[in-house]
């Protein structure tokens, strides 16, 4: 199982079972446009050039060149996802893109995003359990 950095897991994990009538789990995908996760040392935020400070033209192009890869990543995370389950409630908001589904384990999403050659900085990932009768 690989490590997801904030998430301590113990060496036996327990997937949900799927046939669990008693619990839901909620998982939620958050693809942020203009920012990752994590910045890897050296690297720099290219907003942080353009917003409170003079900005360059080759601010403007580094930004574009790093939202033209962002998008285009964004999109193949989004195809692979939407090929292997079809039951995602899928959001576009100002900044960002959310997909959310209740019917698929989040341990098989990541497995195949790696799989593809996606890194835990590229996406949020969020998890709920809610019982049927109320909030775990």
């Amino acid at each position: 199982m690989p490590a997801i950095p904030g998430i301590k897991i113990k060496e036996k994990v327990s997937v949900m079972d799927p046939n669990n009538l008693a619990c839901i789990q909620k998982v939620k995908f958050i693809f942020d446009f203009f920012e990752k996760r994590e910045w890897q040392p050296g690297e720099e935020p290219p907003l942080n050039s353009v917003i409170k400070s003079t900005v360059k033209p080759g601010d403007i192009k580094k930004l574009g060149e790093f939202l033209s890869w962002r998008m285009d990543r964004i999109s193949q995370m989004m195809d692979i996802l939407l090929s292997a389950h079809d039951k995602w409630a899928v959001t576009g908001k100002r900044d960002k893109v959310l997909m959310e589904t209740a019917s698929w384990d989040f341990n098989d999403a990541i497995k195949l995003l790696k799989e593809h050659g996606f890194n835990d900085d590229e996406f949020i990932l969020k998890v709920e359990y809610e019982r049927k009768w109320g909030v775990l």
